[in-house]
């Protein structure tokens, strides 16, 4: 029965991976204040079976008619029948092999590897997990932050008070790492969890390490990725966008790659996802009540400055502080670039701050994304001038094309390998069961989908041939960009302009 379930959902994966074509991205014609505004409510009120209140989505019915897609909505709802009907998910089969390679080409096939290549292993994961090198370089850098002089951690505490599946070691651990000045690096020395307070040296900081990578990577998946990017931000960016720009606004058109299709993509997916018997729930360690707990509890907690890495950086204090901060650099060098084009195309079309702040249309914008998203996106009417608009624009073109990437399909070559960073900690030891392993397998692939590059010629939906100049001028910096990258060493943790898609959206 596990052969016949196991490749039945192995080609159901691989089939939404064949028929998914990169999105075409039509130019607007009907949005804005003469169209039925967008109104998002509670995610229980959207979803039956969510008991989620804060999290706010637009109801099915509700999505914009440029948007729906029938055949999308009808297909994720036969997968979520068939949840229950013939579920992914066996009780009482065995481990996953200890091999870590082994493990791997029994989940992902052939079939699989058709359409998109293994991960790779990164560096960090070779011998035992370097969680200081983790620190700065990869997904995780963006959770290091400053405690003292020369004293840093990573801090996941919160997920302990959430309801886990039984036989589960409980999530949440405070990772401290000390400066190690003649190397320039960061070194764990001491884990504080479930387990207790463990430091190197002590027959548990093995298991301790990847206590810790295990909440790491949930707290990515579910909180910074999903909750966050494409509930919190990237659904409110499309509300307020279509609810206040008319087609022919510059900022419409300016942001209508990055958010079209948001309302649909993320309706289909979150039924997917955050059902009972979901990805989320029987992936990872959290119970589906645990999870909509979960969920509540961090929407109001989103910062749009964590989009913006230099001043994230500085913020959590790891700049400047004696160690290279790889990723940081990496991810300064994706922004700036944005940065430039979204300064040069405000500048078009407003000679300066007086203008922008007479243009009625993107102060209610802004007043509406401030309303929607959680704490604001950091300028109100009063303070925007082209500067401010201009980077708080930019945090959104990183949003949705960075930071969705860095936690969504960039993973790909990290969550795998589940003998250094599992997604479940069974407090027997064992290893994660089949079921378990080829759902995390197909739910990673069905991220890689084929999707609409950022690096594309959007020039088609200029309003003049001004604007069409400049969007060709960001694809050519793009470009630019990924041939200085190319120029060196690949690696796991570096994330290229090629591989970015242009909005959150399968």
């Amino acid at each position: 029965m596990w052969l016949l379930r196991k490749w039945f959902w192995i080609v159901l994966a691989v089939f939404k991976a064949m028929v998914n074509k990169p999105l075409v991205i039509p130019v607007p014609t009907a949005t804005g204040p003469e169209v039925h505004p967008l109104t998002p409510v509670s995610l229980s009120q959207v979803v039956d079976g969510l008991q989620i209140e804060k999290v706010r989505a637009v109801m099915q019915e509700h999505i914009p008619a440029d948007e729906r897609a029938l055949l999308r909505t009808w297909f994720y709802r036969l997968q979520v029948w068939l949840y229950d009907a013939f579920s992914p998910m066996q009780p009482g089969l065995p481990p996953i092999a200890a091999d870590p390679q082994r493990a791997l080409a029994d989940a992902y096939t052939g079939l699989h590897q058709r359409r998109f290549p293994p991960p790779a292993m990164p560096a960090e994961f070779l011998g035992s997990p370097d969680l200081g090198s983790l620190a700065v370089r990869g997904p995780y850098a963006a959770y290091t932050k400053k405690t003292g002089d020369g004293v840093f951690e990573w801090d996941t505490e919160m997920l302990s008070r959430y309801e886990h599946h039984p036989a589960l070691y409980r999530l949440g651990a405070r990772v401290r790492f000390e400066l190690d000045r003649r190397n320039r690096a960061l070194r764990a020395t001491r884990i504080s969890s479930v387990l207790g307070d463990i430091v190197p040296g002590d027959a548990r900081w093995e298991v301790a390490k990847k206590l810790a990578l295990c909440s790491m990577t949930t707290h990515l998946s579910l909180v910074r990725h999903f909750n966050w990017v494409h509930l919190a931000s990237g659904a409110m960016l499309a509300v307020a966008t279509r609810n206040r720009l008319p087609p022919a606004h510059p900022l419409l058109r300016l942001l209508w790659p990055y958010i079209f299709d948001t309302q649909q993509s993320n309706d289909v997916v979150t039924r997917g996802q955050m059902v009972r018997g979901g990805d989320f729930e029987c992936c990872f360690s959290l119970s589906h009540d645990g999870l909509c707990r979960l969920f509540d509890d961090t929407w109001g907690e989103f910062d749009l400055v964590m989009n913006d890495p230099s001043e994230d950086a500085r913020r959590r204090g790891v700049l400047g502080e004696g160690f290279d901060t790889p990723t940081e650099d990496n991810l300064a060098s994706l922004f700036d670039t944005m940065h430039a084009h979204a300064r040069s195309y405000l500048r078009l079309y407003w000679s300066g701050d007086a203008a922008l702040r007479a243009d009625e249309a993107t102060l209610g914008w802004l007043d509406e994304l401030n309303e929607r998203v959680p704490n604001g996106v950091g300028v109100t009417r009063d303070g925007a001038g082209i500067e401010t608009v201009a980077r708080m624009i930019t945090r959104f073109l990183y949003l949705v094309t960075v930071q969705h990437e860095l936690l969504g399909s960039f993973v790909w070559n990290y969550q795998l390998w589940t003998h250094r960073q599992p997604v479940r900690m069974y407090a027997s030891g064992n290893r994660e069961p089949l079921d378990v392993y080829q759902r995390l397998v197909n739910a990673n692939y069905n991220l890689n989908v084929r999707r609409r590059a950022l690096i594309h010629d959007f020039s088609y939906l200029a309003l003049d041939k001004e604007g069409a100049a400049e969007m060709k001028r960001f694809q050519s910096n793009l470009e630019a960009l990924q041939t200085r990258m190319e120029r060196e060493p690949w690696t796991a943790w570096k994330l290229y302009p090629a591989v970015l898609k242009v909005n959150i959206n399968a």
